[in-house]
């Protein structure tokens, strides 16, 4: 008996058998009892039932039924109540398949039986990073890998290729790039050359993510290895239907997991449908311009830099799973919870739910969704540097400045020859955003902001600013900027000068204007009439600002953006108390103005001056007093 239960122990583990261990451990570590209970209702309730011989990752019920229950492409799209209009419920559907193989993801598609359905959750929400070795490898990763399909080659020659294959790499309407692949040696053979390293990569991800789930079950030296095949395959994702998936991941970003998603109709339906196709085309264009396959060094320097948080709408979203609705505890079906407030109390013509969403891929949502304040906003306050300081100035908590405007062509008026006369010579193109060098019909119009994370100040002589501080551009194409090691030019604010980012302080003279700008390597500039601005890309480098890592329409080439300004706003990330406190130091401010105008000054100039210089109200240290 000692003997077969050693042998026992000792025998290979197949791919299943290790995902029902991995579940059952999934089920006990990542769930309260609750959690599990509604999950097991809600499950049960709307699945599918199909008659088949029982196998190990069954329950004891199913077993004895010999039925399986599972979830249908239909029964996905109703629960999560994914709006028509998006057009992703095929889409999340092919992704799930794909996650229910976790940790083997290579095996999906699979059935969304009980222990698939597990699984998805715990990878859509995140909750499979507490079980597994060091959280399971780069979860960057991992969403490619679930989002993307095999490009196979001749599809002739693999008949066995499943269609979902086919749902994230086009359907074959453009997708297909087998015209551009050939197998050799069972490799293929491919455009482009950051295609081998993609294989190489993937194999190697392979293996660290099945390793760090076999090393949490102690598994490793009974796992049973399956065969590779001979040939490799590339994974790529198409640009059109991550469009719709950015889509859905705007409208759900600030998502509550009680929340139901077809209370946010308004998101998805009319302009705000446009609005936000708009955006999420901005964001699919950081890695893909022109429609090609985007390949996972693309989808990776973009995720990982400028859109970190992309992916953390899935989860709320998913853990709907978690909360049956016949298990409500509230016993008086008469009472409603109250209404939420809106996620943003006032709309700007830049700042709109759909944009705050878009920030949110890089801040994070707690801080934006009802902690914006308008501070400042051109087409209401007035576009001058005087009204910016009196609404902007003595706001103790982060800002986001945004301006949008258009490309400005041959300079024709006095101020755009001014302007221009200001900077060098034009010698960097503008930035491409389609395929060819040929623009796109919204791309005229271009968006820029910046995250400041201390208070403004007028500059004198030095730039302020901290490293948190970020340039991006929203559009045509989404990119952050992060602050580099190599200068400290992170921003600076003059009458004179106008406000720059990136750039150093140009040389002033007291009433005279500005006539050369110094542009940083990756700079924005707006000028001191807040008519024009110039944003600068550097291949060289040494700013204040890392240049770009993007591969796509040349951004990490040298480039520059000169635009006519539309709108400018500055909006506050806070609440009453920073705008209580910004009232009170203005009006302590303007107390001290006022006390200081009736000071009676004796006839010697030199103290008088020193008296002035010592209160602040003259020379080149004046801070306006200090509390």
């Amino acid at each position: 008996m000692g003997q077969s239960q050693s042998d026992e122990s000792q025998r290979s583990l197949s791919p299943d058998e290790i995902r029902h261990r991995l579940t059952t451990r999934l089920q006990k570590r990542t769930f309260t009892d609750l959690e599990l209970y509604s999950f097991r209702d809600v499950f049960s309730s709307l699945a599918n039932t199909s008659s088949t011989s029982s196998n190990d990752s069954n329950t004891d019920d199913e077993k004895n039924s010999n039925n399986t229950l599972y979830w249908s492409e239909d029964t996905l799209t109703r629960f999560l109540e994914l709006p028509d209009a998006l057009d992703v419920g095929s889409l999340l559907f092919h992704a799930s398949s794909i996650a229910a193989g976790f940790p083997f993801l290579s095996d999906g598609p699979a059935v969304l039986e009980w222990e698939a359905v597990v699984r998805v959750v715990c990878v859509f929400t995140g909750r499979y990073r507490g079980v597994l070795r060091k959280g399971g490898g780069d979860p960057v990763r991992l969403w490619f890998r679930i989002l993307s399909v095999y490009d196979r080659g001749d599809r002739n020659n693999n008949s066995n290729s499943s269609n979902n294959n086919d749902i994230l790499n086009g359907g074959g309407e453009g997708g297909d790039t087998s015209s551009d692949s050939e197998t050799s040696n069972g490799v293929f053979r491919i455009a482009d050359p950051e295609d081998i390293e993609d294989i190489e990569d993937d194999d190697d991800e392979d293996d660290e993510l099945a390793l760090a789930a076999l090393e949490a079950l102690d598994a490793i030296e009974v796992f049973k290895e399956t065969e590779k095949p001979a040939a490799k395959y590339i994974r790529r994702l198409d640009p059109r239907n991550l469009t719709k998936l950015v889509m859905l991941l705007l409208v759900i970003a600030p998502l509550d997991p009680q929340e139901s998603l077809a209370t946010y109709v308004e998101r998805y339906s009319g302009e705000a449908l446009v609005e936000l196709r708009r955006a999420a085309e901005s964001v699919v264009r950081s890695m893909s311009i022109g429609g090609k396959p985007i390949l996972w060094k693309g989808f990776s320097r973009s995720v990982k830099r400028s859109l970190p948080y992309l992916f953390d709408g899935f989860k709320p979203l998913y853990e709907h799973f978690l909360f049956s609705k016949r298990l409500n505890m509230n016993k008086d079906p008469t009472l409603h919870l109250p209404l939420t407030p809106p996620l943003l109390q006032h709309h700007g013509t830049i700042l709109t739910p759909t944009l705050l969403n878009q920030l949110s891929f890089f801040i994070k949502g707690e801080n934006l969704w009802r902690r914006l304040r308008k501070l400042y906003i051109g087409s209401d306050d007035g576009f001058s540097m005087g009204m910016f300081e009196q609404k902007v100035f003595k706001w103790r908590a982060p800002t986001i400045l945004l301006v949008s405007g258009s490309r400005m062509g041959t300079p024709q008026t006095s101020r755009e020859k001014s302007f221009s006369d200001s900077l060098a010579p034009k010698r960097y193109p503008d930035s491409v955003t389609a395929a060819d060098g040929k623009e796109e019909e919204d791309d005229e119009t271009l968006t820029f902001g910046v995250y400041i994370d201390v208070m403004w100040k007028i500059t004198h002589k030095e730039c302020f600013g901290t490293p948190t501080t970020k340039v991006f551009q929203l559009h045509p194409i989404h990119e952050v900027f992060e602050t580099s090691k190599a200068h400290s030019d992170y921003i600076y604010w003059n009458k004179s000068a106008g406000i720059g980012f990136g750039a150093p302080l140009p040389r002033i003279k007291v009433g005279d204007p500005v006539l050369h700008m110094n542009l940083g390597a990756v700079s924005l500039i707006l000028d001191e009439s807040l008519e024009f601005g110039v944003f600068t890309h550097s291949s060289s480098g040494g700013g204040a600002y890392h240049t770009s890592d993007l591969s796509v329409g040349g951004r990490r080439d040298d480039w520059q953006e000169r635009f006519n300004i539309e709108e400018i706003e500055v909006w506050g990330l806070g609440g009453e108390e920073e705008a209580k406190e910004q009232a009170r130091q203005w009006a302590w401010d303007e107390s001290e103005a006022m006390r200081r105008r009736n000071v009676q000054l004796g006839d010697d100039v030199e103290a008088n001056r020193a008296l002035l210089e010592m209160a602040g109200i003259i020379g080149g240290n004046r801070s306006g007093g200090s509390m």
